[in-house]
């Protein structure tokens, strides 16, 4: 669009310096006027979403309206500012139902995910300040270098990692060079991830009282990736001083006071019709409940996707988490008898039908060596009606196994959801 309108306005001043258009003289002069490029936009999705559980006696375990809305401004200067607000009222909670109690964030809650200025000092230098989410590392499934922002979980296996994070307060400075990207990010905010509360279908045990770091300065993390991007492979070297997103019990109270420093490592390459993937992660200490002294953790992974399907893919993740100088205080029910090594299988399947209309996704998320210390297995489709509508629907298992996975195995339910996109 910006070629036609610069083509247009330099043939009418041609014309204006004797061009010959091939026109009679006399002809009125043609004025061509282009509207001022729009500064700002909003766009997002409403979503009408419903869970039907079918091994318990919770039924119709959710009945949601969701709104999902994105808004960006460009100022004059040329920097941009962005935002991303989440919010939902679920209607189970409004009448006469199965559950005793309403988990606290459970009926409604307004999220300001992101707000944030982003701009350019340089040609070679961009930054960004504010709520936002930093992605690290190659994996779809599974998280082993992407430690920066912390997740929604309270609904486990049911929504991609992607549209789970949650959005953190920092301040990025990125430079470029060639292919290489250098990022140095200061963490202001120390949010954790939203897991089960009691009262719902995944935590029938009470809450315990919390204690988290304030956001002050002697709090503040830092973060530093470089990372490339080039034919065929691509890389990303992170090292992170924050608190991990990994609470501790002491005195009947959760810490969250878990700092620690991580080095970090993930490799992609194309060979063919497969992606190869790698990553690990090490930790130099991490704090257990009942056990006095840290203890540092190597977590890995490798995975591998087929692209040869067509409009589909297969792709399978393994990650291993082997922590040093294991205590067996560590495999208590506090601890969620956390083994020495502990390993996680990701297994993914997506085909696209009817013109790309029609998307399947099958997956299966498991734990234990032989994946049988429980995890979920989903199938869902997503059929888009048009530019604007789409609906969606499909069914989670949730897979027993280990003590905190049998918590969860009778939650089987069926999902569906409408959604408006503008």
């Amino acid at each position: 669009m910006r070629f036609i309108l610069i083509f247009l306005i330099t043939f009418s001043l041609n014309a204006e310096e004797g061009f010959d258009d091939g026109f009679d003289d006399n002809v009125d002069e043609i004025v061509i006027k282009t509207a001022p490029p729009e500064k700002g936009s909003v766009y997002g999705t409403i979503n009408l979403e419903a869970h039907y559980n079918l091994n318990n006696n919770k039924n119709l375990s959710s009945a949601k309206v969701l709104a999902d809305l994105t808004a960006e401004y460009k100022m004059d200067s040329g920097n941009k500012i962005n935002g991303n607000l989440k919010a939902y009222h679920d209607f189970i909670f409004d009448e006469s139902n199965n559950y005793t109690t309403t988990p606290d964030g459970y009926k409604s809650e307004l999220n300001l995910n992101e707000l944030n200025i982003e701009g350019s000092i340089s040609a070679n230098l961009d930054f960004k300040i504010g709520r936002q989410i930093v992605v690290w590392g190659k994996s779809d499934s599974i998280r082993i270098t992407d430690i920066l922002n912390p997740l929604d979980n309270r609904t486990p296996g049911l929504v991609d990692i992607k549209n789970l994070r949650l959005g953190r307060i920092m301040s990025k400075l990125d430079y470029y060079q060639n292919s290489l990207k250098f990022s140095a990010t200061v963490l202001h905010e120390n949010r954790f991830s939203k897991n089960p509360k009691f009262g719902s279908d995944f935590k029938t045990s009470a809450d315990l009282p919390e204690n988290k770091p304030s956001d002050g300065l002697k709090n503040t993390g830092i973060a530093l990736s470089l990372t490339g991007e080039f034919s065929g492979y691509d890389f990303g070297i992170y090292f992170a001083d924050t608190y991990l997103d990994k609470p501790y019990l002491e005195n009947g109270v959760l810490q969250f006071d878990n700092k620690s420093k991580m080095f970090g490592f993930a490799y992609n390459q194309v060979i063919d019709s497969f992606l190869f993937k790698t990553e690990a992660a090490y930790f130099d200490k991490i704090k257990y409940s009942g056990v006095d002294d840290t203890k540092s953790r190597i977590d890995s992974l490798i995975g591998v996707e087929y692209t040869g399907i067509s409009n589909g893919s297969i792709g399978y993740e393994l990650a291993l988490r082997k922590i040093n100088h294991y205590d067996p205080a560590i495999n208590t029910q506090s601890n969620n008898f956390t083994q020495q090594e502990t390993y996680q299988h990701a297994l993914r399947f997506t085909q696209s039908y009817l013109n790309q209309t029609l998307d399947l996704t099958a997956i299966l998320g498991a734990f234990g060596k032989q994946g049988d210390a429980g995890g979920f297995a989903r199938i869902a489709l997503d059929y888009a009606i048009d530019d604007k509508l789409s609906i969606s629907g499909g069914i989670i298992d949730y897979m027993g196994g280990s003590t905190t996975a049998d918590l969860t195995k009778d939650n089987d339910r069926i999902f569906t959801k409408i959604s408006y996109s503008f």
